[in-house]
């Protein structure tokens, strides 16, 4: 594998994941990871998310598109939404272990 195809494999990747090659070293990395989190759990356990959850994560999102609203996030917004992907995570791990 040449360095294109890994390159484009890794955008690809990121792309997928709601984010961009670019943000890597222009965002925070809290904001990075915050972004990853938020785009995975409406992607992929938006079921085990309540109105509330599902609301902030959007609001989130929408915020991390402009770099107006983008700048006023704080890292507290990002511990936030991180807090809920750790909520998630553990009922994700509850239902597994109940299932085995």
């Amino acid at each position: 594998m040449n360095n294109y195809e890994s390159e484009k494999l890794t955008n690809d990747w990121l792309k997928a994941n709601g984010l961009d090659a670019k943000i890597l070293t222009q965002w925070d990395k809290e904001l990075v990871q915050a972004k990853f989190i938020a785009t995975n759990l409406l992607k992929h356990h938006a079921r085990l998310l309540d109105k509330n959850q599902a609301a902030s994560l959007k609001k989130f999102l929408v915020a991390t598109k402009s770099k107006q609203t983008r700048d006023k996030i704080k890292k507290g917004d990002c511990y936030r939404v991180m807090n809920i992907g750790v909520a998630v995570n553990r009922q994700v791990f509850k239902a597994h272990r109940k299932n085995k």
